[in-house]
């Protein structure tokens, strides 16, 4: 008997929570026990296989199943890495189908023309995201740098608006968790999301 298993991720970026996802496994009927969340991680920094649920979920996938996903970041936004793990499904005979786009991806297909047209699909889309996550952290950076130029008052003296900018560059290097980077300096979570809030307005600007 196939099964249906839905893997979800959420960073600490995502502005989402894990039950955001637990809810739309449940209303796509998907078995609880089926269903296996990453909470606090990069899809950047951490590799797929440093993730405990991914294991769980992968362990889990057999020959004929169906990994559902919101979208292919959810499982790496790495082209090397999500292009492995897609090549790895696709072997394995998974269906891989996400549900932002209504996408599916057949790991069952034998037919040449739809197996090129597949890989060509992924390979497409595992390069655009990784380039879509770089090129939001360069304006991210850009967006602080302006800002630092042109508001200049805004920052002279006040040592908290450039540990902002450490602490959320910190905390998106190493993919840690809000709690984590509360930990690594000695401040309150509530501080560390408020810093990523005034990061994301800066960047915005």
């Amino acid at each position: 008997m196939n099964h249906t298993i839905y893997y979800g991720r959420i960073s600490t970026t995502d502005g989402q929570t894990a039950a955001t996802q637990h809810e739309e496994a449940v209303a796509l009927g998907i078995e609880r026990s089926c269903v296996f969340i990453d909470e606090g991680v990069s899809g950047y920094h951490v590799a797929p296989m440093e993730r405990p649920r991914w294991r769980d979920a992968m362990h889990a996938l057999r020959r004929g199943d169906v990994l559902v996903v919101r979208w292919l970041d959810r499982i790496s936004r790495r082209y090397d890495e999500l292009a492995k793990v897609m090549r790895e499904l696709m072997a394995k005979g998974v269906l891989v189908r996400c549900t932002l786009k209504h996408m599916e991806f057949d790991g069952a297909a034998t037919n040449a023309m739809d197996m090129a047209i597949r890989d060509s699909l992924l390979a497409f889309m595992a390069a655009q995201g990784e380039v879509d996550y770089l090129n939001r952290i360069e304006m991210q950076r850009r967006g602080i740098d302006r800002a630092k130029r042109e508001e200049p008052e805004k920052y002279r003296g006040r040592a908290r608006a450039d540990d902002a900018a450490k602490v959320d560059a910190w905390r998106c290097e190493h993919g840690a968790s809000i709690a984590a980077t509360a930990e690594k300096f000695g401040i309150s979570p509530a501080t560390v999301k408020r810093y990523r809030a005034e990061v994301r307005t800066a960047a915005s600007a």
